[in-house]
């Protein structure tokens, strides 16, 4: 799988990730193509170290490296020092305007990159974000995410 790598200067030292629990599947909820420099920036204007997520998968199916693979993310609260967070662009809940369906690019690099995951860390669970609210015991977690037409699709992946 060909990923790209971009060249982000992190303001912090990024910590090194000691377990790989959970494989957390995200939504941007906005462009399905959205420049990944722009989600970079989004983060750091909301106070992140930087872009959140591990992997985004954008609409075209190109999947660009966010933060290393072996650090902590800040993509799901509860399970941030467990889990590799991977992201695909668009909104994948019915009822929103900006609403579409993850494409058939998406899908194929969101099953070679689990593929590739689950290769190194065989135990680790594919989850949704949805999902991490009932593994933290915090309601405060709970949310939406990824979608209720891309979380309905994890299980066949």
């Amino acid at each position: 799988m060909n990923i790209v790598e971009k060249d982000w200067q992190w303001p912090y030292q990024l910590t090194e990730r000691t377990a790989t629990n959970y494989l957390v599947a995200h939504h941007t909820a906005g462009p399905q193509m959205q420049d990944t420099d722009e989600i970079w920036q989004e983060h750091i204007s909301a106070g992140d170290d930087g872009i959140a997520y591990h992997y985004v998968i954008k609409g075209d199916g190109t999947v660009v490296r966010g933060r290393p693979r072996y650090t902590v993310g800040a993509h799901a609260h509860g399970v941030n020092f467990e889990s590799i967070g991977i992201v695909l662009e668009g909104n994948f809940q019915p009822g929103y305007d900006n609403y579409v369906q993850p494409t058939a690019e998406q899908i194929t690099s969101l099953k070679e990159l689990l593929g590739e995951l689950k290769g190194i860390y065989p135990d680790a669970k594919v989850i949704g974000h949805r999902d991490v609210s009932s593994i933290s015991g915090n309601p405060g977690d709970a949310t939406a995410c990824p979608g209720d037409t891309l979380y309905e699709m994890l299980g066949s992946l």
